[in-house]
């Protein structure tokens, strides 16, 4: 082939035919050559060969029907070098040149890096344009080959030949002036793009390629925000959008990151164009690095001037400082609500209009760059508009003469309306400092407060108190009515603390429902102030609120600390009101109480407790004790209760009302009693081979958690999978008060439980809301009467009714009863005589240890003697 040489204006008129085909991006003509494969027309690409490594066709067996790939990067294809790596080609479509001797001449081949699927016509187009191609190759071997003729003869005129003879001198001119185009490009101060409205780089200069270090085969695939430093290519990409799709002017600073990941601020400026019935983006790029670092002033010089030659929104002023007087271009009118007109007015004038609380400013910014202290006039100020609202106003000017002494002559500047922009930094800034739900002082501004609190105190002498208040129960009521009642609830909470202090005191949401007053100016002890507002919010709190036609009560404990007594600044205020609120929930809640070192010391030995606590599991110094539960009627070991305990490495050894209010508290209550689970199907497996084949064990279940149902079933199956116990063997006990929050949920939880055949019982009834209607729906197999009313058994004829009428209640619905805190024998005796199942207490044994359990109670122990 290197002796036919096709014409170039023929190539180019055939490729850019195929590219039109289907609007494809990148392609090139080629011919083989001493086993390489030359570009003779190429669109999108840098390079001008290809070795047969590259190439897709000479790395192949001869190749003589078309190729398509959908997508190159779902198919063997992936590995090729132009789909790995540039031109990261997605579709791919070669058609051979084929002569017809079967020679492979070449190949039509196009590309693009986006998958696409092409239509029979668009391969059909392709595959003539080939031919073509073809034919005229053939045409011009059958001309060299005829040798020596002086008068060739006359040969068909070609239409091809002609319409590129036609198209041949416009393309010349179209090359002129195309070099023109790109001469004046290249030569722009800085980076110049034109982009598509499907994000697709068109056109760029040599400077644009410089700035992000890539060769132009690899811009022509990249999309804009590419080159963008991550942080900022979703600004860019939304002023894209606003420029493509909106038709609006946008300029935007952006860091620019270039191959070798070197990141460089930027001012991207761009505006809509409209190019044969298309939008396009076109727009510069300058680097502002030197504007950053050194050359401000040169730079926001250039800025105004830009500004003045390309923007009609800005009002451009001009102040003769001599003469004291300042001219307005037409704009000024405009900003300010009026018909356009230009318009002089005197330095006074100026100075008169504009807003009492700014005029200092705004004179002081005006001195400071007359005399020189400022290079420019920079000022934010408000002025009133034609309705009379004041409006936000930002002024830049330089000062453009100066006399031989330095004093300013004249300064120019521009003015613009920014009162938009203060507005969305007032709601910003609000929005930051209070409760999106109530209002309210969030816990920044709550902590500012406090802050600047102390720093007044301090000075002045004075006192203040600071409040803390939770809601009680108010979990309860958010969880059962849902989120949306919860929310009114504290909006109306929030308008009933506020309204029980001054306008000057603080009310702030901390979050959830927890809130913080700071009550100011106090005398150094006054705790009566507080007092008074704390006794009047527990009042207000009261009175129920009504939210969906729902009568909702709640209540509030509130902790005080006052300054200086107790704390002299803001973190100690807060700990010590905390501290004092969680004293008033330990009171009973709906109460307030004042900060006391005593209260310190025990929340200090609380925290130790809580932080020896969560190392007592990795210790394994957590231990269970087991109560026996023996059957009224015969004497006969039928269970024991699992009771927890803690081997303390200091205290000694731990009964659990010393820390399971700290675990509940901090949650460790879960994961405790996932190791009782374990720890007691383990013990009661080793049990029924040893002591009693139907031996049960109880285990008390905490609402935290009841509260996760479906961890609590998981930890179920899970013991009785390791242990391999029989489920029977175990039973769970939960507390009556307890079932009946939520009872719904619980019904599901425990019908799960029951299914997976352990035993249910129900601990301390009788002393919650003893329903006959809860123990027909859940699979309850067993109720423990409460030992308040087994202590006055037989002495107290009102706890022996209620104890026979809660047998003869569980028996008729087929319940055993358990008697709880049997101690003396005549208590036992009565339990009989009204026909009680079950008992356990220190009349039989106390808890214990697994050792001392089976030491008495295993066969070989023999008979034992009853207490």
């Amino acid at each position: 082939m290197a002796s036919v040489q096709v014409p170039q204006s023929a190539l180019d008129e055939l490729l850019r035919r195929a590219l039109d085909v289907a609007g494809f991006p990148i392609g090139w003509i080629s011919f083989v050559d001493a086993g390489r494969e030359l570009l003779r027309a190429r669109v999108g690409v840098a390079f001008t060969e290809l070795a047969p490594d590259r190439s897709l066709v000479l790395g192949l067996p001869v190749l003589s029907n078309p190729l398509f790939v959908d997508d190159a990067a779902l198919t063997d294809w992936r590995s090729h070098p132009l789909v790995a790596s540039g031109p990261r080609a997605r579709f791919i479509g070669v058609v051979p040149l084929v002569a017809s001797g079967r020679e492979l001449l070449g190949s039509l081949t196009v590309l693009d890096p986006v998958p696409r699927r092409l239509g029979r016509n668009e391969r059909t187009a392709l595959a003539n344009i080939a031919t073509l191609a073809v034919a005229r190759v053939e045409a011009l071997r059958d001309s060299l080959a005829r040798d020596g003729g002086a008068s060739p003869a006359p040969r068909p005129v070609d239409p091809l030949e002609s319409e590129s003879r036609r198209r041949r001198e416009a393309e010349a001119r179209y090359q002129q002036e195309r070099q023109f185009v790109d001469a004046v490009l290249d030569n722009l101060s800085g980076a110049f793009f034109l982009v598509s409205a499907d994000g697709v780089i068109r056109r760029w200069n040599a400077a644009l390629a410089s700035a992000i270090g890539r060769t132009d085969a690899e811009i022509a695939v990249m999309h804009p925000v590419d080159f963008i430093s991550p942080g900022d290519r979703e600004p860019v990409a939304t002023a894209m959008r606003e420029v493509l799709e909106n038709g609006r002017d946008v300029s935007i600073e952006a860091e620019v990151i270039d191959r070798a990941g070197n990141v460089r601020p930027y001012l991207l400026s761009a505006r809509p164009v409209t190019l044969g019935g298309q939008v396009f983006m076109i727009g510069m790029a300058r680097d502002i690095t030197l504007r950053k670092r050194a050359e401000q002033q040169m730079v926001r010089a250039k800025e105004r001037l830009d500004l003045a030659l390309t923007s009609s929104s800005l009002a451009l002023w001009d102040w003769d400082l001599k003469q004291n007087r300042v001219y307005f271009n037409e704009n000024w009118s405009q900003l300010l609500g009026d018909p356009p007109r230009e318009s002089t007015f005197s330095g006074d004038e100026v100075l008169g209009w504009t807003h009492p609380d700014d005029r200092e400013v705004f004179r002081a910014a005006i001195g400071n760059t007359s005399r020189g202290v400022s290079e420019e006039f920079d000022c934010e100020y408000r002025v009133p508009n034609a309705a009379g609202e004041w409006m936000w106003v930002h002024s830049r000017g330089k000062v453009t003469h100066r006399d031989a002494a330095g004093q300013a002559m004249r300064m120019t500047g521009t003015s613009t309306n920014v009162s938009k922009r203060k507005a969305a930094e007032e709601r910003a800034e609000y929005l930051a400092t209070r409760d999106a739900l109530t209002g309210l002082p969030n816990r920044v501004l709550l902590h500012d407060r406090l802050e600047q609190g102390v720093f007044n105190a301090a000075r002045h002498h004075t006192g203040f108190a600071f409040m803390f208040i939770d809601l009680d129960r108010f979990k309860t009521i958010n969880d059962s009515l849902g989120h949306h009642v919860g929310d009114e609830l504290l909006k109306a909470v929030a308008a009933r603390l506020s309204s029980c202090v001054r306008a000057s005191d603080t009310v702030a949401r901390l979050g959830g429902d927890e809130f913080a007053v700071i009550l100011e100016n106090l005398r150094d002890t006054d705790d009566e102030g507080a007092q008074q507002v704390a006794e009047k919010m527990i009042a207000a709190m009261a009175s129920p609120v009504l939210v969906e036609g729902q009568a909702l009560n709640t209540s509030c404990s509130i902790g005080i600390s006052l300054f200086p007594a107790e704390g002299r600044d803001s973190a100690t205020l807060m700990k010590n009101a905390d501290v004092a609120m969680y004293y008033a929930k330990e009171k009973g809640r709906n109460n307030y109480q004042f900060f006391s070192s005593d209260m310190n010391i025990r929340a200090q030995e609380r925290l130790s407790v809580e932080n020896y606590l969560r190392l007592a599991l990795r210790r394994n110094e957590l231990v269970l004790h087991f109560q026996p539960r023996m059957a009224v009627a015969t004497g006969e070991l039928v269970g024991v209760e699992a009771l927890i305990r803690w081997q303390h490495p200091r205290r000694g050894l731990l009964a659990p009302d010393k820390f399971i209010g700290v675990a509940e508290d901090s949650g460790l209550i879960v994961p405790i009693g996932e190791w009782v689970l374990e720890t007691a199907c383990e013990q009661i497996r080793d049990w029924r081979a040893r002591v009693k084949p139907d031996l049960r064990v109880s285990v008390n279940l905490s609402v935290g958690q009841v509260q996760n149902g479906e961890r609590l079933y998981r930890a179920v199956e899970q013991a009785l999978q390791r242990s391999g116990v029989d489920p029977a063997a175990l039973e769970l006990e939960l507390t009556e008060s307890h079932l009946m929050q939520n009872i719904e949920e619980k019904a599901s939880l425990l019908n799960r439980l029951g299914a997976l055949g352990v035993g249910l019982a129900i601990d301390d009834f009788g002393t919650g809301y003893s329903s006959l209607s809860y123990l027909k729906q859940l699979p309850v197999d067993s109720i423990k009467i409460d030992s308040s009313f087994v202590r006055d058994i037989g002495v107290d004829p009102n706890d022996e009714a209620i104890i026979t009428a809660i047998l003869a209640m569980a028996h008729s619905l087929r319940l055993a009863v358990v008697a709880e805190g049997v101690e003396t024998e005549a208590q036992f005796r009565t339990l009989q005589a009204l026909g009680c199942d079950e008992f356990q207490g220190f009349y039989e044994s106390p808890a214990l240890p697994a050792a001392d359990f089976e030491k008495r109670y295993a066969p070989s122990a023999g008979a034992r003697a009853r207490k």
